[in-house]
């Protein structure tokens, strides 16, 4: 294929996949990398079948489009991919023949949830936000009253003569402080944030090794997939290394709770191209997955996860989550996350900024 037809294709936002004549991949463009979740360089020379299949198998249809030099498409198809998801889609497969391409077929393939699922996101985000901001509100209310009382029961217990009465005045002083402390987990992390262009695997051997210890000692295992094709991104390490270790300790809350054999956690980054944050489209993206093989997140709190206060767990204050959606909306970026029993994935997604605006260097340089 030659470099204009190259460009060209790396532009469209529908997924575009080149077959030789022996039904092997020679290219994708970027959108259909994002789509497979797969590297142009690992997808090369593999078979159709083993990117996505359709039930039933289809391959005949495309064997005889490549056979009868003719074009063929198909509305509503559901493929699997990867992993086991499944794509509902349009596809259209056209057959060529030059003397530059030899023969094959072309394969365009439109996602058909890609726009339910960004109004979606919109909606959720929307509704999280409003709650988040009430409740950090409210935060800020309790907050206040809080540090009278503290001082208030200090001054009392120095002035009563009775020791056993002194103890009433110590647990409303312990409560107090309870309660402060869950006030700022609400309100987050109490600094300006520092954003720098640093290599977000830094980041993550960062949280791997202060998180390594208890993991092993728990019985987890943590098992690490870096791309290094990942540049150098723009964000604050302290924020973002406390919102993985959130996405770390909930997956261990949930492998222990359920007693899971064998249990993993797998740190995983890619590059995503033409993705959507929020109402924003970036060239290239950032994904930092941590996936755990426990038993799933329960159907009754999967619409409102990451509210704040929401958890499955008899213990805990429901706040990671929140937290960390929190630290990554300060870095234009977005959370998502599927699952189902055997697998969770949380995955944080984050532009890869190639030009920061000189202001921005000077005031956080």
């Amino acid at each position: 294929m030659d470099k204009s037809a190259r460009n060209y294709i790396s532009e469209l936002n529908t997924a575009v996949l080149v077959l030789n004549k022996s039904m092997k991949i020679t290219y994708l463009n970027p959108s259909a990398q994002s789509m497979l979740d797969i590297s142009l360089k690992s997808s090369r020379d593999k078979s159709l079948n083993e990117i996505f299949y359709e039930e039933p198998d289809s391959l005949d249809n495309f064997i005889s489009c490549l056979k009868d030099n003719r074009n063929f498409a198909k509305v509503d198809a559901l493929l699997f991919v990867k992993g086991g998801k499944k794509l509902l889609c349009d596809y259209h497969v056209h057959s060529f023949c030059s003397k530059t391409l030899e023969e094959g077929l072309i394969v365009e393939i439109t996602n058909k949830e890609f726009s339910n699922e960004i109004k979606e996101r919109l909606r959720s985000q929307s509704n999280q936000e409003v709650t988040s901001a009430f409740i950090r509100g409210l935060a800020h209310e309790i907050k206040n009253p809080l540090s009278g009382i503290r001082g208030s029961a200090q001054l009392l217990s120095q002035r009563l003569p009775n020791k056993q009465l002194k103890e009433y005045t110590e647990i409303i002083i312990s409560q107090t402080d309870r309660l402060t402390s869950l006030v700022d987990d609400i309100l987050g992390p109490n600094r300006k944030p520092k954003f720098e262009i640093q290599n977000i695997h830094a980041a993550l051997e960062n949280v791997a090794t202060l998180v390594k210890q208890e993991m092993g000692d728990r019985g987890i295992r943590i098992v690490k997939d870096y791309d290094p094709s990942i540049p150098d991104i723009y964000f604050d390490i302290y924020l973002l290394e406390q919102g993985i270790i959130n996405l770390l300790n909930n997956a261990k809350e949930s492998l222990l709770d359920a007693d899971t054999l064998s249990p993993k956690i797998k740190i995983k980054t890619r590059v995503l191209h033409k993705e959507f944050l929020g109402e924003n489209r970036y060239k290239t993206v950032c994904k930092i997955s941590v996936i755990d093989n426990g038993p799933g997140i329960s159907k009754d709190i999967k619409d409102s996860i990451f509210f704040p206060m929401i958890s499955s767990k008899d213990k805990g204050s429901g706040l990671g989550l929140s937290i960390t959606q929190g630290i990554i909306s300060q870095h234009k970026g977005d959370i998502r996350y599927e699952s189902e029993p055997g697998y969770t994935e949380f995955s944080i997604l984050i532009p890869i900024e190639h030009e920061i605006p000189i202001t921005k260097l000077k005031s956080h340089g």
